[in-house]
């Protein structure tokens, strides 16, 4: 019985040749894929930090009786494509007799927001590729923002309607106790920044 023969040595280095080059490729595209996703997760972090910080200065310096601010993770849902991407983030409040309660929702069959893309916060890259971060201001206008820098006096409210009413909303059904509107604040209040990032709605 004649003996079947095998691949030449030149097929043999080809489809050798061939197989790493592919798996090069492979390589190439999966790293890139992951680097595109790690910038795209960055952006919506500095963005969200930067809007927590401006939720949180608000609150701090306005109202008094405040013993921690914190934050939800970002609730990221939709692809951007074929459905609307969202982000959204809600405050969660402490005040000094031990209570917690949480932003948005409804209270009262009246529905109160949350804070993200679809209010508030703007962000993208420009033709650099380089992060575009704006922030609403007290006048409903946005203003360009860098991370890593402090919060522009421009961007810090001096009035904030969903927010006044969504705690004035917590205070009147006993969700939270002794916090209201003051000059003077709450200048010792904790605040904790959450930019983790969570798919699905926020519930």
């Amino acid at each position: 019985m004649a003996k079947k023969k095998g691949l030449s040595r030149p097929a043999k280095v080809f489809w050798g040749l061939l197989a790493a080059v592919l798996i090069a490729i492979t390589g190439i595209w999966g790293y890139n894929r992951y680097m595109e996703k790690k910038k795209v997760e960055q952006l919506y972090q500095h963005g969200f930090q930067l809007l927590e910080e401006q939720i949180a200065t608000y609150i701090k310096e306005n109202y008094s009786g405040v013993r921690k601010i914190e934050f939800s993770p970002i609730y990221i849902d939709g692809d951007g494509r074929f459905t609307m991407r969202t982000a959204e983030v809600v405050p969660i409040l402490y005040d000094e007799h031990g209570n917690k309660a949480q932003f948005g929702g409804k209270i009262n069959h009246s529905g109160y927001p949350s804070y993200g893309i679809l209010n508030y916060l703007r962000i993208d890259w420009d033709i650099y590729g380089t992060e575009m971060i704006e922030l609403a201001n007290q006048s409903g206008d946005y203003v360009e923002v860098t991370y890593g820098q402090s919060l522009p006096e421009v961007t810090k409210w001096a009035e904030n309607e969903d927010i006044d009413s969504n705690i004035e909303a917590l205070v009147d059904i006993g969700k939270l106790k002794g916090i209201e509107k003051s000059a003077e604040g709450s200048p010792s209040a904790e605040i904790r920044y959450n930019v983790m990032l969570k798919k699905g709605i926020l519930k």
